[in-house]
């Protein structure tokens, strides 16, 4: 009886399996990358946002420590500073828990970090959740991210002994194609980035800047109680309200938002819009919280654009929409 049980389960543990293989996974390349918003072995929050203006390889494998994970894992890790170097970070996607995660890190000394896609929501997004109940698992499949959040290459099959390469030399194709346009980029650059401030609307003598102030009724939240709570404020558009106390100095393209000694930068969807450099007074942003790390190269350019002194690590709000009161 127990020997016919256990067939009855190695039996329908390979229909699973089987099954499962025989799934038709489409292609999403070229299609928007799916937001998404996990935590790394740490703890600490990831989304697609936080890496807009970057490449970004998001590579998803069936589970830590097995044979064919840890040959793609090691592989990235030795190809990861040529990697960075071309303006692309990695990150690794499975269901394992962050204690896994943790020790799969340590045991082969990996730089980069893993996310825990715990619920499988992510993998959805991306159609790359395969089996069921117990035997759930990612499948092995990679996603090269561009700085536009458009998904540029979508590896449906991966050989973990040669995949870095593969990756490493799509991004070179895909960086010497932006290479060659580069001419045609600068000629239609004053299309793609704005050169001087547009007024989108005025309400009630409010002028209005970046995309059009939206008709859902918001309960505006002050800056300082945003920045007690900020996982509330980090997945979805609020509206924030403080006083504008400094704005970039050389085109407009940033704002310092704060309320009493409390402050946040104010970044206009990477130069999407500009507010003019004299803005001063109380303000309504329409955006969300992003947790920024900033290089010491990037607080000083910062602050030569008069933005004082940032700190290394902060949330800042990514913003759609401004509204500045007497601008």
């Amino acid at each position: 009886m127990v020997t016919k049980k256990m067939n009855l389960f190695t039996i329908t543990l390979l229909i699973i399996l089987v099954m499962n293989s025989m799934v038709y996974a489409e292609s999403m390349q070229g299609q928007p990358a799916p937001p998404f918003n996990l935590e790394d072995q740490s703890g600490k929050i990831h989304q697609l946002a936080d890496y807009h203006g970057q490449y970004l390889v998001v590579y998803f494998y069936p589970k830590n420590d097995t044979s064919g994970c840890t040959i793609e894992a090691k592989a990235f890790r030795d190809n990861y500073n040529t990697i960075k170097g071309m303006n692309t970070d990695v990150l690794g996607v499975s269901l394992d828990d962050a204690e896994s995660h943790q020790a799969f890190i340590k045991k082969y000394d990996l730089p980069f970090n893993l996310l825990v896609d715990a619920n499988k929501q992510m993998s959805r997004d991306y159609g790359v959740d395969g089996g069921m109940a117990i035997f759930s698992y990612a499948k092995r499949q990679t996603f090269i991210i561009d700085p536009q959040g458009q998904i540029a290459v979508h590896f449906e099959k991966v050989n973990p002994s040669t995949h870095a390469d593969q990756v490493i030399a799509a991004l070179n194709e895909l960086q010497a194609k932006v290479s060659s346009n580069s001419g045609t980029a600068q000629a239609d650059k004053s299309h793609s980035e704005p050169n001087q401030v547009s007024i989108t609307e005025v309400i009630d003598g409010a002028a209005v800047f970046g995309q059009q102030w939206p008709n859902e009724v918001f309960q505006a939240v002050g800056i300082e109680t945003a920045l007690k709570q900020p996982t509330k404020f980090i997945t979805t558009n609020h509206v924030i309200t403080g006083n504008v106390t400094r704005v970039c100095q050389k085109k407009g393209c940033w704002m310092i938002l704060a309320e009493g000694d409390v402050f946040a930068r104010v970044d206009f969807n990477d130069h999407a819009f500009l507010i003019p450099k004299d803005s001063k007074g109380s303000a309504e942003v329409y955006g969300r919280l992003v947790e920024k790390e900033l290089s010491d190269e990037q607080r000083a350019h910062y602050a030569s654009e008069g933005s004082g002194e940032l700190p290394a690590k902060s949330y800042e709000i990514l913003a759609d929409s401004v509204k500045i009161f007497g601008s």
